[in-house]
């Protein structure tokens, strides 16, 4: 099916190291990633940029990710429109994988050397797809949910690439995310471990400084969460306290782990602190508390796990302060030993003036 198609886009250039966004995928053979632009390559015949994004059968619907619900055995068939932004006919391969978050948080597609063991194996989809100048293809998607499929999330996505280079040949993709679940006793699981939290004096002696906490979360369940932290510094010395602003909520895929790192301001160096992170989360999709990361699917109702509370001591210390004191401390000594250097110069100078004079006096007398 040919769609006519007038696009204005800014081009992102995606060769050995495309953009990170989402939805779409963009990537070398060995690492898929999203851009959210169509992507720009120099592929061997010319200068190729097309975009992918789901679609029904009449062609592009608007949604940013494909989220579908199956039950064991069941099939479907979704739509993703291919679209040739360049000045020639171009020939895009298709592929189908699992799906994961990277360490930045963006949806990314296994490469398409590695055969998909979960959702990914589950898609059909066309060897490859002819576009036009200036068109789009719809494509057809072919989901089809095994007889022991688990309940529960399993990511995947589908993408158009092309291949560019001479001997080191460099695939480039651009796809799709697929959220597909699976009805059923599904668990929503939380674990997360304090890393560590260090301190970093203020940029002058009258302003505070910060504690950065990190923490990683992991996804025992399954079913993709998005987790907050409300992180605070309580000062032991009976100071100020200090806490962190909330931040957006940040997706966890099942089996999952996110390193997360957040800053507390307004930290004055006044000795211990007792840091604590409670961190909480809930059903991707639910938005609940954070807000949902993109495209988590339907959280369907599922309990949210139970919030965990990380703690821990840190030492705020003013070691800024104490240098400058020590260099005043320092300056002052030195001036003072400055100055009872110059009194002694001065009282042997005196001294020998009057010894001068009484040896003249006694030379006159005799």
């Amino acid at each position: 099916m040919r769609i006519p198609t007038k696009v204005a886009a800014i081009l992102a250039l995606a060769v050995l190291a495309p953009a990170l966004a989402a939805p779409a995928l963009a990537a070398p053979a060995l690492a898929a990633s999203v851009p959210a632009a169509p992507v720009l390559v120099a592929a061997d015949d010319g200068r190729v940029t097309w975009s992918v994004v789901p679609a029904d059968a009449a062609g592009p619907d608007g949604r940013r990710v494909v989220d579908l619900e199956l039950a064991p055995g069941e099939r479907a068939t979704e739509h993703v429109a291919v679209t040739n932004h360049s000045a020639d006919e171009v020939t895009f391969a298709l592929s189908a994988n699992d799906g994961y978050l990277t360490e930045r948080g963006s949806f990314d597609m296994r490469p398409s050397a590695v055969e998909p063991v979960d959702g990914g194996a589950w898609i059909t989809v066309p060897d490859q797809v002819v576009v036009g100048p200036g068109e789009t293809e719809v494509v057809p998607v072919e989901v089809v949910a095994p007889e022991g499929a688990l309940p529960g999330d399993h990511p995947a996505g589908v993408a158009a690439s092309v291949r560019s280079g001479g001997e080191m040949q460099v695939e480039s993709r651009v796809g799709v995310r697929m959220n597909l679940r699976v009805p059923g006793d599904v668990v929503a699981a939380l674990d997360a471990e304090l890393l560590g939290v260090s301190f970093t004096q203020g940029a002058g002696l009258f302003e505070p400084g910060s504690f950065v906490v990190r923490y990683a979360v992991v996804n025992d369940g399954t079913v993709a969460l998005d987790t907050t932290a409300r992180v605070r510094a309580d000062s032991g010395f009976g100071g100020p306290d200090a806490s962190a602003p909330q931040g957006e909520a940040l997706e966890v895929l099942p089996g999952g782990r996110r390193e997360v790192s957040v800053e507390v301001p307004g930290v004055w160096p006044l000795g211990p602190f007792g840091v604590e992170a409670v961190v909480g989360a809930v059903v991707a999709g639910d938005g609940a508390g954070g807000g949902g990361g993109e495209g988590g699917g339907e959280g369907g109702g599922v309990a949210a796990p139970a919030d965990i509370v990380l703690t821990d001591t840190a030492w705020a210390l003013p070691l800024l302060h104490a240098l400058v004191l020590l260099v005043l401390v320092l300056a002052g000594w030195a001036v003072r030993r400055a100055l009872r250097a110059r009194r002694t110069r001065l009282d042997r100078l005196i001294e020998g003036a009057r010894a001068e004079g009484r040896a003249e006096v006694l030379a006159g007398r005799s």
